[in-house]
Order: structure tokens, then sequence, then C-alpha cells
């Protein structure tokens, strides 16, 4: 591609500038596309019955804090994924019960 200068005609900058642009956005959907099919590959692995904090929280109804608290607290098994914690119902069920009787 030629190179930019004060000389070039203002519509070839324009055109070269546009050149350049195209050639980037086509980059990231390439990019963009790969990561889409990476994550998506990601998320069929996780097995139906896994539960992220968030909705840990939301089932128990409490708080963050609380969450990681009472994992210490009742021994609660974490999975990781990659970098993020996952919880199965069950166990969480048994270990709460487990030490309520």
């Amino acid at each position: 591609m030629k190179p930019l200068n004060d000389n070039t005609d203002p519509l070839e900058r324009f055109s070269i500038l546009l050149y350049y642009v195209v050639d980037l956005l086509e980059s990231f959907a390439q990019n963009f596309t790969e990561l889409h099919e990476y994550v998506s590959k990601s998320v069929e692995n996780i097995p139906p019955n896994l539960m992220d904090k968030e909705k840990l929280c939301r089932t128990l109804n409490i708080a963050e804090r609380t969450l990681y608290r009472i994992i210490k607290e009742y021994d609660i098994p974490v999975h990781q994924l990659g970098k993020r914690n996952y919880f199965y119902w069950e166990e969480v069920e048994k270990c709460l019960s487990r030490k309520n009787t």
C-alpha cells in the first residue's frame, strides 16, 4: 500500500485510509468469530446442573459475601472451570443439611 504524505491527493488519502479501516474491520471480525466459537464450545462443556456463584446466591437468597463465608463454614466443594467457580446444587444441599443435623 502506498504511504501517506502531505503531497497525496485528499481523495487518494481517503481511499488509502478507508482501505486500512476495512482491513482492520475484517481482521477484527475474524478474531471475533474465533472468540465466539471458542466461548460457545466452552459453554457447551458446562454441565447443566452446575451453578455459578450468582445463581447460587439467588437460589439461597444471600449476598456474595455471605456465600464465601458459608463455603468455608460448611466446607462446600467449589469446582473451577477456566477462571470461574461453579457449584453442584446437590453438594451444596448435602453440606448445608449435614452441618444442620
